[in-house]
């Protein structure tokens, strides 16, 4: 009876310690378990846009939404360049009629055909900010923006989870006509969206003194974005600045996800998973995990493939792809792996 005890006692110990790992797996609110996150988004498909506005934010390492209006036929190979190098092309209808209804699938197909990017057209903002069809809407992209919040009677910074409806994405209007105009109006409302966990996104057309094409609605002056993006850089920490598809992508999949591991002595074996379904997206943005541990290096993949990672106040960070394979931290000081067979369910932390 006494052996009998000790061995459920150890077999109870080796199944905690594997489960401890699992739990201690976080998905992190915002990338880089930062406070809260920032959009912004350009409408007309500007020449503007190409030569002044998209260096802008490369040269901080940002990436931005440009909404295109297909039969205005602008820059493609110009806004080629700019989604191979990240930024995020989005539809703003075929015609930038009153309402776009009847256009939701077409513009999104015709603007595919011009331009290629790993994630598809998957957002679309539209034109004088009219809501159509919100069944096509949701039916042909994940996320669909309107203006301002306020001028519908909702905030317009939203919370961790995104928009009460996808399909009214709320984004705030700036320059000439828009209560953003100043770098100070751009950083107050990053503030109030890091403070709060939250999410806000910009709307801006041209920019003064600019060739704007079709953008010629409220210019803004791009030297406010720019002193906008030099602060988000120094604040790095707590402001994650990404287009907006990315981020509503990363909203749902980490809603969606759940995480589970297992240990053996020199290392963590881990499964990201979610069963979002539709015929839109993969949804198979990175999510950011941390997993705590004393080890002091360590050696992150993901389907067998080796992904970054670092060490910092105890926690293993690194980036995952849901549904992309398992994840394995191996110890790096270990002087052979080790990989037992005793593991635990995790669960996500959001």
């Amino acid at each position: 009876m006494m052996n009998f005890n000790k061995i459920s006692i150890i077999a109870v110990a080796m199944f905690a310690a594997g489960s401890a790992y699992a739990q201690n797996a976080e998905i992190g609110t915002w990338a880089g378990f930062r406070k809260g996150a920032a959009s912004f988004t350009f409408d007309d498909g500007a020449p503007s846009q190409v030569s002044d506005c998209g260096p802008v934010f490369d040269k901080y390492g940002y990436k931005a939404t440009f909404n295109l209006v297909y039969n205005w036929n602008p820059n493609w190979s110009g806004f080629q360049s700019m989604a191979d190098s990240g930024h995020e092309i989005a539809s703003h209808s075929n015609s930038h009629g009153n309402n776009m209804s009847g256009e939701e699938a077409s513009s999104k197909t015709n603007i595919a055909g011009k331009i290629k990017q790993k994630y598809g057209i998957i957002t679309v903002a539209y034109p004088n900010c009219n809501v159509p069809n919100e069944r096509s809407v949701l039916q042909n992209y994940i996320v669909g923006r309107i203006c301002n919040g306020s001028w519908q009677g909702m905030s317009d910074i939203m919370g961790k989870n995104g928009p009460s409806n996808w399909a009214k994405t709320p984004a705030i209007m700036t320059g000439s006509e828009g209560q953003i105009r100043s770098t100070n109006d751009f950083t107050g409302q990053m503030q109030k969206a890091a403070q709060s966990g939250g999410w806000v996104a910009f709307l801006t057309h041209g920019f003064q003194g600019k060739n704007n094409g079709y953008a010629t609605y409220s210019p803004t002056d791009l030297s406010a974005i720019e002193g906008a993006l030099k602060w988000a850089k120094q604040n790095d920490k707590d402001i994650w600045v990404a287009p907006m598809g990315f981020v509503a992508m990363y909203i749902k999949e980490r809603n969606a996800a759940k995480i589970e591991g297992q240990t053996g002595s020199n290392s963590m074996t881990f499964e990201l998973k979610h069963s979002i379904a539709d015929n839109v997206s993969k949804y198979d943005y990175p999510l950011s995990i941390r997993v705590k541990s004393d080890w002091s290096k360590v050696e992150v993949t993901q389907n067998g493939a080796k992904i970054d990672s670092k060490i910092e106040s105890g926690y293993i960070y690194f980036d995952a792809v849901p549904n992309g394979g398992k994840i394995v931290v191996s110890n790096g000081n270990a002087s052979s792996g080790g990989n037992g067979g005793n593991g635990g369910n995790g669960g996500s932390v959001t």
